[in-house]
């Protein structure tokens, strides 16, 4: 999913806007992706406890800063300091924002399916 959504990025995003603009606007796409996806696994689950989502977001924010770390780093021959300032919100990059949606998605994805109201008795 992540690198469909680079590649979008790259071949169609970036060329058509500036390079920030089309980075920003693939790291957007990207996030509303992760978080429909989300919402799917979510609606599969039999009455999640919010502790048990929160749980989640963290496994798979870790998971995915561990990936985007060793994958650019070992396989792509990023400079740890390269990987990093992908992290810099105040030079208008957005990837934290994927990982705040990564972290706390599920319990966003409970809460607009109505997983949290109260069950009337039958």
């Amino acid at each position: 999913m992540a690198i469909t959504c680079a590649i979008i990025r790259e071949k169609f995003l970036v060329p058509a806007l500036e390079p920030l603009a089309g980075k920003a606007l693939g790291t957007l796409l990207a996030a509303a992706v992760i978080l429909g996806l989300i919402f799917l696994y979510v609606g599969k689950l039999k009455d999640p406890s919010r502790v048990s989502l929160f749980k989640l977001g963290v496994y798979w924010t870790v998971l995915t800063i561990a990936f985007e770390c060793l994958f650019g780093h070992y396989v792509m021959g990023l400079a740890w300091e390269s990987l990093g300032a992908e992290y810099n919100v105040f030079r208008g990059k957005l990837w934290p924002l994927v990982l705040l949606v990564t972290w706390f998605g599920p319990l966003l994805a409970k809460k607009i399916r109505g997983h949290d109201r109260v069950r009337q008795p039958a």
